[in-house]
């Protein structure tokens, strides 16, 4: 035992000797969460601006614009039309909408009234805009009709009728209820941050094991690997203290890249003890593709080349990118086939639902399986001779 120790001990020293190691372990998996868990989504309180003409300025018209601000996905501004045209030539707004002179008197008289959305081609968001005006046109419209209805019933003027039953519709409650259903109250959602965060902290330290493993391969290129089995201790033992390094190796990265996220992004990793079995299952697992990625290729390089291209392939497929949701049903069922996505659910399932140990038990179960198999092919692959 104190000879695998010391293998393992004078690996991980030699690691940490490269100053670019620091910068693989922790500078990029922390630099890539704050890039895409942070700047490019922002801080969710963001909304396309859409300008508003109101080429009619009639009571209905004003209806049509205060129905449509009534939406949280985008934000309604009036504005004058050389303004709008000249900021939407600048793409200073995302688009406009022109309600046109006569919207009133041809809503009353059951007309279509025209109504004008202009946008850029690269707005995503266009047909969700149109849906929007279509449908506060379509309620509009019912008001209308039912207003001139109760007019010829009661004589009362349909102008009031029309904001009574504006005030009415505001006053009625939300038909959908949102409900956060979490074992923690400290933990609600994994918002993208935390999502990335856990994303790409598995995904370096899969890059980082791969670079570990693929020692084994330099070291029988170099020919220190004869030389080791010259000494007193065994191939077994060898074996066991570069696979000790580098599970070790991958904990330090582990525990030190949370703890600054936890620090630096607030960031709520949940139950500690089942998180270290889950992170120890998921190295386990890694190490083990490392392994048997070494047992198909030949030199360190060929393991780099190939081994990042898998690693990073399917990180994308499993949803360290971005969520996995998103993605085609094909691509969805392809995902639970990788351990990427397995460790993302295990830490959906800490981070989010503040579960514990044994909510993680299908997670942690199938990354060990996907180690011992990796294992067992990597090891009698590998060819150190």
């Amino acid at each position: 035992m104190r000879k695998i120790i010391t293998i393992a001990r004078f690996e991980i020293k030699r690691i940490f000797q490269k100053r670019q190691t620091f910068l693989l372990l922790f500078g990029m998996p922390l630099l890539f969460t704050f890039i895409f868990g942070g700047v490019l989504t922002g801080d969710g309180d963001y909304k396309p601006e859409i300008s508003v003409i109101d080429g009619d300025q009639t009571g209905l018209s004003q209806a049509l614009i205060n129905e449509m601000k009534t939406t949280d996905a985008f934000s309604f501004k009036m504005a004058d039309a050389k303004s709008v045209i000249e900021k939407f030539d600048n793409q200073e707004i995302t688009g406009y909408i022109r309600v046109e002179k006569g919207f009133e008197e041809k809503l009353q008289n059951q007309k279509t009234p025209e109504v004008v959305f202009v946008s850029s081609p690269s707005f995503e968001g266009s047909a969700l805009v149109e849906q929007l005006i279509n449908d506060s046109l379509v309620k509009l419209k019912i008001g209308t009709a039912a207003a001139d209805f109760y007019q010829d019933t009661t004589g009362e003027n349909p102008a009031s009728i029309q904001e009574k039953m504006s005030e009415e519709l505001k006053s009625v409650p939300a038909p959908v209820e949102t409900v956060s259903v979490t074992k923690s109250e400290d933990l609600k959602t994994m918002n993208n941050l935390t999502a990335r965060s856990a994303g790409f902290t598995i995904m370096f330290v899969m890059i980082a094991m791969l670079s570990s493993t693929g020692i084994l391969l330099e070291a029988r290129q170099n020919g220190v690997w004869y030389r080791m089995m010259s000494t007193p201790a065994t191939k077994v033992e060898l074996l066991c203290g570069y696979l000790l390094a580098f599970f070790l190796i991958g904990w330090i990265q582990f525990g030190i890249l949370m703890t600054v996220s936890q620090k630096v992004f607030h960031i709520e990793w949940g139950n500690t003890f089942a998180n270290m079995i889950l992170v120890s299952s998921l190295l386990l697992c890694t190490i083990g593709l490392g392994l048997f990625i070494a047992g198909f290729v030949k030199t360190s390089e060929q393991q780099s080349v190939f081994g990042n291209l898998i690693i990073i392939s399917t990180c994308m497929i499993a949803g360290v990118y971005w969520p996995v949701e998103i993605m085609p049903d094909f691509i969805q069922d392809v995902a639970k086939f990788l351990p990427q996505y397995w460790g993302m659910e295990g830490f959906a399932e800490l981070t989010v639902r503040g579960g514990g140990i044994t909510d993680i038990i299908a997670p942690v179960g199938i990354l060990l399986g996907f180690a011992v198999v990796f294992l067992l092919v990597g090891l009698r692959k590998v060819r150190f001779e």
